[in-house]
């Protein structure tokens, strides 16, 4: 097992030239990652396999990890992640350097050694794919608060101009979101929609 520290900018080049299959990232605080989103797209440009865990924080995402997130290449992790980490090719580990008088230097320790890239890769998979369930449920699921909003501005009597302006949407955004709940709520007609949003307690 051989190690070094390497900073930043290295890091970046590092894992730009030499990852070859796949490239897998923990990243407790995603405003704060020591890589650059450059990686990340320069890597999947080569169809290579390239995902990064974050723990959600109260602020909204900021670029660029929220453009990672469309892509589908950043998830919030089901738990909260205590240490920045990287697995290349489930065989070399980089790791926060442990300097007890400098512990926040930035710089990171590369670590080879596949019993623990691979045993790295093999929890950061399973992290992984009970992210993907849980926010394909989250947007399953009806939006409480906005369903309130929108099925109380039909029982309103607004049209859907009126309505978008108290909602502080456009015409086309507010219609998009009713046909949207009307689909999840399995219903054919407005009026319809508001029953069933009744029956399952969202008004």
């Amino acid at each position: 097992m051989l190690s070094a520290d390497l900073s930043a900018l290295l890091l970046s080049a590092e894992l730009t030239d030499l990852t070859r299959t796949e490239l897998l990232v923990v990243a407790p605080i995603p405003g704060q990652m020591p890589l650059p989103a450059e990686v990340f797209g320069e890597l999947r440009a080569r169809n290579l396999t390239v995902r990064l865990l974050f723990t959600p924080g109260r602020e909204p995402l900021a670029e660029p990890v929220a453009a990672l997130a469309r892509d589908g290449i950043a998830l919030r992790s089901p738990v909260d992640l205590p240490y920045f980490l990287v697995v290349r090719d489930r065989a070399v580990v980089y790791l926060p350097h442990q300097d007890p008088v400098n512990p926040g230097n930035g710089r990171l320790t590369r670590i080879r050694s596949v019993v623990m890239g691979d045993s790295l890769a093999t929890v950061f998979g399973l992290m992984w794919d009970t992210a993907v369930q849980h926010t394909r449920a989250v947007r399953a699921a009806p939006r409480v608060d906005e369903g309130e909003e929108l099925v109380r501005a039909l029982g309103e009597g607004l049209t859907d101009d009126q309505a978008a302006a108290t909602l502080h949407m456009s015409r086309r955004t507010f219609a998009r979101r009713v046909s949207d709940m009307m689909h999840r709520l399995d219903a054919s007609t407005r009026f319809q929609a508001g029953v069933q949003a009744a029956r399952r307690g969202l008004v």
